[in-house]
Order: C-alpha cells, then structure tokens, then sequence
C-alpha cells in the first residue's frame, strides 16, 4: 500500500522544518511526503531542494489569495496516486509512531480520528528557537518532570501525547468504549477510494477552515465510520494566536446546513468540477 502524508503550509518555514524532522524519525519508512503551500514561495522551493535528498518530497504551489485550503489540497489529490492518505497541519509534530499507527489501523471505509497536545505559548518558542529538542520531550513523556514542565507552562490536552503501540491491549479497551469521536483537520487519515467518493475538499466552502466538520458529514453520508487512533497517532501543535473566527464559522455552518438538506455529501466543486 503506498502511503503519503500531505502536509498543507502557509508562511512558516521553521514548523515546516520541525514537521519534516519529525517525519524522518518515524518508525514507519515507506511513505511519501506531500507538502500543500498555499502560496508560491521561492523561499519554500529553495528549502524544500534541501530536503529533498532525504525525503520522498512532492510540492504543490497555488498564488496566494487568502485562505485557500480546500483549493491546494484538491490540487494535490488530483497529482498523487498513494493508496492512503495521512492529513496533519503546517504547524504540528509528528511523534515517532505516528504513521505506524494510522497505518496499522487503516480500514476501507473508515476515517481514522486522532488528537494533539497543543503546547503552551514559551515551550513552543523554546522548541521553534531551538532550545527544546521535541524528540527530548516524547521520550521522557510519561515523566512526573515533563509532566509538571509541560502543564505548568500553558499545555493543554496533555493526555493525547500519551503513547501505546497500535495493537496494544489497554489501547483497544479505551477504543472500542471512546464513543467521543470526530474528525480533525490535523490528524485524520484515509484510504483515497473514500476520499474520491466524495469529491475531496469542497472548495464551495468560503467561510473559512471548516474542512474538518464538512468533510465529517459527508463521509458518514457516504457510508464511511470513524475510528479511534488516540493514544497511538499523537501529534505536538505549535501555539500561535488566532484570529477571530467566528463570522467567518457562522457563513461556512450556513453553507454546510445547505448542503446537509440536500443530502450533497458529493461536493460539486471538489477534486473534478461537476
């Protein structure tokens, strides 16, 4: 099964660098790395020829006119031909069993669901400056130490970074009862046959970075079922500041409570233009 893990980036070279370097430590080795800029920077086409001797490395570029998420990802999965497809964000770090998990667990017909600990404001500067090696704060994870360190510094979710092998048992009791189970954009992964079904992205979408919650919907419409990878496939989220989000939510939730009335889990404006 070929496997690529799409990473969609806008503008931040240092998470980009963390990401990639956390994608060369995974347990797992076959996979390729897709990365979804949304933009067109020489800066990122001159890094990413760095990397490239070490990475499987596909880019795909678009000009940069706001917020055009569903647009560079549909672009890419127009390109890539992998069999199973592993979605993260521009500013999240992959622990070591990351791709092993989501691979190990994949299923036809199901959207796998992870989590992320997000990390607190000084940690992730500290980790983007260079002074806190991330690979240090995974393996002393389930420390009293990196416990305190983490929490006392503004982490949140510190649950989710801890780690079990895919096919551990204790894993599989706190799976087959977490019933609280929804997709996110940073962490999910699915067999492409599943993703094409529906269109991909809905680029109809304008209200703002929805793709998650829409994408959810549409594949439980289309007979797909979630599936936990909590506990297995973790990921560290980079803090930074948002901006308000919450008129642009509300014009995205009208446009999805549309769609949802006339039973339009196809979108018509995805991978093909129907």
């Amino acid at each position: 099964m070929k496997v690529s893990v799409i990473v969609p980036t806008y503008k931040d070279l240092v998470a980009l660098k963390l990401i990639l370097d956390s994608l060369d430590k995974q347990s797992y080795k076959e996979f390729d790395i897709i990365i979804a800029e949304d933009d067109d920077s020489a800066k990122t086409k001159e890094f990413l020829n760095k990397y490239k001797s070490m990475h499987k490395i596909y880019h795909f570029t678009q000009e940069d006119k706001g917020n055009r998420k569903a647009f560079i990802l549909n672009k890419a999965l127009k390109e890539i031909k992998s069999d199973y497809l592993i979605f993260i964000d521009g500013d999240t770090i992959a622990f070591k069993r990351f791709v092993e998990s989501h691979v190990e667990l994949a299923q036809k017909k199901y959207i796998l669901c992870g989590r992320r600990v997000n990390l607190g404001k000084k940690i992730s500067e500290d980790i983007r400056d260079d002074k806190i090696q991330v690979n240090e704060i995974e393996s002393s994870y389930r420390s009293i130490k990196t416990f305190k360190y983490l929490t006392k510094n503004g982490t949140r979710h510190y649950e989710q970074g801890v780690s079990f092998s895919p096919n551990n048992f204790i894993l599989k009791f706190f799976h087959y009862f977490d019933k609280n189970l929804h997709i996110l954009g940073s962490n999910f992964s699915c067999f492409r046959d599943d993703l094409e079904y529906i269109n991909g992205f809905d680029e109809d979408i304008e209200g703002g970075s929805r793709d998650d919650v829409d994408l959810e919907w549409r594949f439980l419409m289309s007979g797909c079922k979630l599936k936990s990878v909590k506990f297995c496939a973790n990921l560290f989220h980079l803090y930074h500041d948002r901006s308000p989000r919450e008129e642009s939510y509300n014009i995205a939730q009208k446009q999805m409570k549309k769609n949802k009335l006339e039973k339009r889990y196809i979108c018509k404006n995805g991978i093909k233009k129907l």
